[in-house]
Parts: structure tokens; sequence; C-alpha cells
């Protein structure tokens, strides 16, 4: 409990600081409507690229310029060598338990800004990567000249199903970041455990409200990442959590062997607004997801607008039908039929 009070000292303490420095940053979706890369502020439509850490993945990654592809780089750092005898100080793209790269963070940094106007993520794994990792993207960032979105992530508290505390020191992450490199966005989690088809536990409301002291009080956007698999189950709590603050937001991610479905994930975008719930999930559930959610926005759109709501038949919304349908929202209201009298082009 001390180490609690102790941190939340400190973060109001940072905030204060960081305030008086006049943090400003690139929110994501603010930056990616003023590129056009997305026409209106929602989470789904960001496309991630996840563990560009060796130079051919960063490679691949920064191939796609067509609008839709890759908008979001999300990479994985640590020390050279760390816990070894060869251990550096030197930040490396690796992905634990890999603790050597052919990538460094500075040659990592140096393509992405210099060939793409790609949005990036830093997933750092242990807290003696942070400090001269933000000393290198002062450094880059100062010699480029460029601005765009950097969120910085860390688990900094337990989360679900783990029995010992390995999360990232908070008080000291905070700390180097609003010394260092304020302007940026927060992507302060929890560590998780899961195994599919064993019992497991959710977040807490303890775990969010704990979450919630330690960053009320700082500056910057917050995005805090979310096992998906785990999210319905929590939903009370984390929607407790997005009503904290105008700045907050969830970014749901998923473990490779997680089984995340559509439904889950349909049941949280209509419990929430667009630009609180950014996806960095993988295929095929994603695209099975964006599809079923274009789906209802195009019946939201028809039901709002007092037109009768479609069929989806084939390739095209046939509008020659008597169909039963729900209106989309937070809550769910009884069937209603419709007479549709027209065809739209999916």
């Amino acid at each position: 409990m001390w180490l609690l009070h102790f941190s939340q000292a400190v973060a109001s303490e940072l905030s204060s600081r960081a305030s008086s420095q006049g943090v400003q940053c690139w929110n994501m979706l603010d930056y990616l409507l003023n590129l056009r890369r997305i026409d209106r502020k929602d989470g789904l439509l960001v496309t991630w690229h996840h563990a560009a850490n060796r130079k051919s993945e960063m490679e691949e990654a920064l191939k796609s310029k067509i609008p839709g592809d890759v908008m979001a780089l999300e990479s994985d750092v640590t020390v050279e060598g760390y816990n070894t005898l060869n251990e550096t100080d030197k930040p490396i793209m690796a992905h634990p338990p890999a603790v050597y790269s052919d990538n460094t963070l500075e040659e990592w940094l140096e393509a992405v800004l210099k060939s793409s106007n790609k949005a990036i993520k830093l997933d750092f794994k242990n807290i003696k990567s942070v400090g001269p990792s933000l000393d290198i993207l002062v450094k880059v960032f100062s010699q480029l000249d460029v601005d765009r979105p950097v969120w910085l992530n860390a688990d900094i508290l337990r989360g679900p199903n783990v029995p010992f505390n390995n999360a990232i020191n908070a008080s000291l992450f905070f700390s180097l970041i609003q010394e260092k490199f304020p302007n940026c966005t927060l992507s302060p989690g929890w560590t998780t455990f899961y195994i599919p088809l064993l019992p497991s536990m959710t977040y807490t409301q303890k775990m969010v409200e704990e979450m919630h002291s330690l960053v009320r009080k700082m500056p910057q956007q917050i995005t805090f990442p979310v096992r998906a698999v785990l999210a319905r189950a929590a939903w009370p709590h984390l929607s407790w959590l997005l009503n904290q603050s105008n700045r907050y937001s969830l970014t749901l991610w998923q473990g490779k062997l997680d089984p995340v479905t559509v439904e889950d994930l349909m049941f949280i975008r209509n419990n929430s607004q667009p630009e609180q719930i950014y996806y960095d999930l993988y295929d095929p559930v994603l695209s099975q997801f964006k599809d079923m959610a274009r789906e209802y926005y195009i019946l939201l759109f028809f039901f709002k607008a007092g037109i009768y709501a479609p069929m989806k038949i084939g390739g095209k919304l046939d509008c020659n039908h008597k169909i039963f349908t729900y209106s989309i929202g937070a809550q769910e209201s009884q069937p209603h039929l419709f007479q549709a009298t027209s065809t739209l082009d999916l």
C-alpha cells in the first residue's frame, strides 16, 4: 500500500511539472484525419503492424503506403543482452525472450520517420530500456524535425491471473517520460496471463481504480492496453475507467492464441464511443469484426435517417425484402419490421 501512495504522490508532482512545460502531442485520430487516412474519429479505422522489430519486419511494414493499409507501427524495446553478461545500455528492437537484434532503436526510428508518416507505438519490456530510449527519441525527433503521435507503453501493474508482480516500476516509468519526452500518449497497462479453456479471472474494479489513481493527474492522452479476450467480462469496470476522463481510451490487444469473438467485440463497440476504443487484433477475427461493424454502421444510418433497413444478399443490400432487425446502440430494442425500397452496393 505504501508503494501505491508513493507512486500517486510522484504522479501528482510529475503532472504539475509536465503541465508547466506545456505538454502537447498529436492525438492519433486527429493526426490520421489530418493526413486523410481516415474520414472520422473511429479507433476501428486505425490499422496496426505488430512487432515490426527486425529490419526485415520493419521494411515489410514500411512498404504499406496505400490508404487503409498500416497506419501505425507497434514495436518492442529492450536493451542489448538484457540480463546476460553481455548486457549494454543500447536499446534494441526485440520481443522477449530475444535479447539481441539486427535493429537498434535509433536505426528503427530513423528509418520509420524518414520514409513514412506512420504513427509509432513503443512497448518497453523492462525499465532499463526506458531512459536510454527516451534520450534517443529526443535526439532523433530533434534532428529530423518531425511531429507525429508517439505512444509509450509498459505494463506497470499486476493484472488478471498473474501470481507474482513482474510489472515495470510505475513511478520511475512516469518520471522518466515527464522529464525527457513528455510529448507523447501514455499507454500504461497490466500484466496478464491467459490460457484458453482454463478458468481465468478478469480485470477487477480494484485494478482499474488503482490505475486511475496513478494517471488521473497526468496531462497526456492515455490509452490503456486491455487484453481483448478478458474485456467483455470486465466491461462494467472498464466502462467506469473510460468515464473518468475524456483523455482516456482503451486499446484492445490479442494474444496469438486468444479466442476473441466478434460478438464480444460488437458488445464493447455498441457500449462505447467509436473514438474510445482502438483494436490491435489479428485476422481473421479483425476482418470479420470490421465487416460486421460496417454492416451495423450502414443499418444504423438507414434507421436514423428514417429509411427502411435493407437485407444483405450477396454483395448488395437488397431492399425488396421485409426483414426483422434491431436498432443498434448501447441498449437493444424490440425487433421492428421494415419494408425496404432500394438497393445499395457494398
